[in-house]
């Protein structure tokens, strides 16, 4: 004998599921997260040589994390380290130890996630806009290049590099209280602690 469902006067329809809609910045956490198994993206902690491929990546500190990274090589000898104020981006030279205190995204990545650099993913995963204080910017990427001036609180420091951290040379540094007029160009890099961009 068949059986017929049908639907009694008194039944009422099922409410209708609320869609709860995600953050920017947990659509972006969630975006990264999904990046680890494909070795693009790592969470804090410590590594050896290996676990990270070699190339370059945006470092970038989150509610809760560190802000330190430091690779070693196998004889326990720093190769490069850096005390990061927001974000900047390092150089895995893949030769031993890394100690990893935010979180490391490689730059091939950054397009994918819908950034242009570590800036853009700082802001989102920190819930900022419009950072212009202390960090490890990007030429062309992070900020265009020109003309600057950085206003400190301290000491502050202006760097311009030619490279991320571990991979390269300084063009031009200063130390300075109050203002300080700076130029920059596409893919140089330029660390600012203790100071912000004011113009």
């Amino acid at each position: 004998m068949g059986r017929c469902f049908k639907a009694k006067k008194e039944d009422k329809p099922a409410p209708e599921t609320k869609v709860v809609e995600l953050s920017p910045q947990q659509k972006m956490i969630n975006a990264v997260t999904a990046l680890f198994d494909q070795k693009l993206a790592f969470d804090t902690g410590s590594y050896i040589a290996g676990d990270i491929p070699k190339g370059e990546y945006a470092f970038i500190r989150f509610d809760g994390s560190g802000q330190y990274y430091s690779e070693e090589n196998q004889n326990g000898d720093i190769v490069d380290n850096e005390n990061f104020d927001s974000f900047g981006y390092v150089y895995v030279h893949q030769v031993g130890n890394i100690s990893n205190d935010g979180l490391l995204v490689s730059v091939d990545a950054l397009s994918g996630l819908g950034v242009t650099g570590a800036k853009e993913l700082y802001e989102v995963i920190n819930n900022k806009t419009n950072y212009s204080d202390a960090g490890w910017y990007k030429v062309g990427a992070d900020l265009p290049s020109g003309q600057y001036v950085a206003e400190s609180y301290g000491d502050g420091y202006v760097a311009v590099l030619s490279g991320p951290v571990g991979k390269n040379e300084i063009i031009d540094n200063e130390i300075f209280e109050g203002k300080y007029s700076f130029k920059v160009s596409d893919g140089q890099y330029l660390n600012i602690s203790r100071a912000m961009i004011t113009q």
